[in-house]
């Protein structure tokens, strides 16, 4: 995807991109900088507009008549963004979203988007050739010609949950120590297969570069379903609920400074000053009462796993993620530029300082920016989509430590990061996952945000024990199995659950063989990729099967 040229220019306008400005100065040098820099506080915010609506509709028609159907729903998408509420630019929007929808054969998404077309002011000298659109629609699905609606395999949590965390396997607990910090630890033995955790996503942010392709608060990736913010032009969402949910948290303060806030960001950084505002929402908007108690931090290890997620308690989450323990004291440069960035930006909205009205107000949100900056990188995962990063905050799954020889892989799809095990786990064990590279598929030229303690890349006694067991011959008596695998995978009629069993059997069976790297590493390699296969087109179903039961 093409970077935008609109987010291009707004990002350039960033005073800290000057080379007058020195990141060794002081927070409050930089503070002052900013806020005298005529790029940020003259910067103008992208507002609705009919015109550029249109201009932006126009460029994707071109682009539909080229058969560049990407960049046409991206254009259109910008369209609907720009459109005002009651306008005919908005319903044209979606029905051109919808055709094409129909040229990609997502009919379930085109039916989607006309009723959002006939609900939003569509022109009725036009609306005959919608109904068309929509009649060849549901035609396409009832002939058979569907992407499909029923998953299979379902990818599930598939063992006991725990009874306060329904969303996480029962016999797992956080365990602390001083090489890993904290981490999760298995109580009980665990197989290759088990699903031990499916957490969905709350409170993250993203590129801005992402604003038209993805929703701001899941991060589902839905081009053909967002719907706008009512009042900026930045921000798109998958549901109505996605859009409450964000208003209600923290969008409610971006919104009227969205320009510039997407004008000082990096990738995914709006999540420090997010947290901030998630938690002011906790509180009642009640400023006071947030900084009683936040400036009485509690000095314990914070054990996300005493929260009782069956009656979702934000506060207690907000609690548990402010007094998590920063990685460093130092403030980077980097840290003082979001924290003196987003500082100035926000207080340039007047729906903060209704609140933040005084210096003590203003000093404690400052605070509370820098040490976000520090503290939220134990908690948050990156998200690369198109190039782009974007930042989730995962209170259980941040747990999971790294490791290039992991037990489990964590997938990410529409606001739900799941976590399953490639290889069986024993009671006592730490599971550790990985956010990078692994043995049996690295990453040429991959750079983790710390240092690696695994095993892999130990290079006393312990490393070099485990990379002489690469080595280690397979048994004679595998080779029948070997065979039989390779007759299931050579086989193109062979359904995809099939094979997740054959990889699953073969993996438990000569798990004591583990890391043998002539066999092993390659069916760790398979089963990682079709299980990512079946993550994408489970989700992908269980939308059109929504969207059919709604519309056909």
């Amino acid at each position: 995807m093409d970077q935008n040229p609109v987010i291009d220019f707004i990002m350039a306008q960033n005073p800290c991109r000057s080379e007058e400005m020195d990141l060794n100065w002081s927070v409050v040098r930089i503070i002052k900088y900013i806020a005298c820099s005529p790029h940020l506080t003259e910067l103008d915010e992208l507002v609705k507009s009919e015109i550029e609506a249109f201009k932006h509709r126009e460029a994707g028609n071109r682009f539909y008549r080229e058969r560049n159907l990407v960049k046409a729903m991206d254009c259109y998408n910008q369209s609907i963004c720009y459109a005002q509420l009651d306008s005919e630019q908005l319903g044209m929007g979606y029905a051109n979203r919808s055709a094409v929808c129909l040229e990609q054969g997502d009919y379930e998404y085109a039916l989607f988007n006309i009723d959002l077309a006939k609900k939003h002011n569509y022109p009725e000298k036009q609306m005959p050739k919608l109904l068309v659109r929509e009649r060849n629609c549901k035609q396409r699905i009832a002939d058979g010609h569907s992407k499909g609606t029923v998953p299979s395999p379902r990818i599930n949590l598939n063992v006991n949950t725990n009874p306060r965390i329904p969303f996480l396997a029962n016999g797992i607990a956080m365990t602390y120590d001083s090489r890993f910090g904290r981490g999760l630890i298995a109580e009980k033995d665990f197989n290759v297969g088990d699903m031990i955790l499916d957490e969905k996503i709350e409170l993250g942010a993203h590129n801005f570069f992402m604003s038209y392709l993805q929703c701001n608060q899941c991060f589902a990736n839905y081009s053909q379903l967002l719907i706008p913010c009512p009042t900026c032009v930045l921000f798109m969402y998958c549901s109505k609920e996605c859009r409450e949910l964000s208003w209600k948290l923290y969008h409610r303060f971006e919104c009227g400074v969205a320009s510039k806030l997407c004008c000082v960001s990096g990738s995914g950084d709006m999540i420090f000053p997010r947290l901030f505002f998630y938690g002011l929402s906790q509180f009642g908007d009640d400023l006071q009462a947030m900084m009683e108690y936040c400036e009485n931090r509690v000095g314990d290890v914070p054990n996300p796993l005493e929260l009782d997620y069956t009656n979702p308690d934000r506060m207690g989450l907000f609690k548990a993620l402010h007094n998590t323990l920063p990685r460093s004291l130092d403030l980077s440069p980097s840290g003082k530029r979001v924290a003196a960035s987003y500082f100035v930006a926000f207080l340039m909205n007047p729906a903060v300082t209704s609140i933040i009205r005084t210096a003590s107000h203003r000093q404690f949100f400052l605070w509370c920016l820098m040490m976000y900056s520090r503290t939220v990188h134990p908690l948050a995962t990156a998200i690369f989509n198109n190039g782009h990063m974007s930042a989730a905050i995962r209170p259980i799954g941040s747990l999971l430590n790294h490791s290039c020889d992991p037990h489990a892989i964590q997938r990410f799809h529409s606001g739900r990061w799941k976590v399953i095990l490639i290889r069986p786990v024993q009671k006592g064990e730490q599971i550790f996952a990985t956010y990078g590279p692994t043995w049996w598929q690295p990453i040429p030229g991959a750079k983790l945000l710390f240092k690696c303690e695994c095993v892999v890349c130990d290079e006393g006694k312990a490393g070099q024990k485990w990379h002489s067991l690469k080595a280690r011959p397979f048994p004679p008596k595998a080779v029948k199995d070997i065979r039989v695998f390779t007759e299931i995978f050579e086989k193109d009629d062979v359904h995809i659950a099939t094979r997740l069993i054959a990889l699953q059997q073969f993996i438990k069976r000569y798990a004591y063989y583990h890391p043998n790297e002539a066999v092993l590493g390659g069916m760790l390699r398979r089963y990682s990729y079709h299980l990512t296969m079946v993550f994408q087109t489970e989700d992908q179903a269980l939308v059109r099967a929504k969207l059919q039961a709604e519309f056909v």
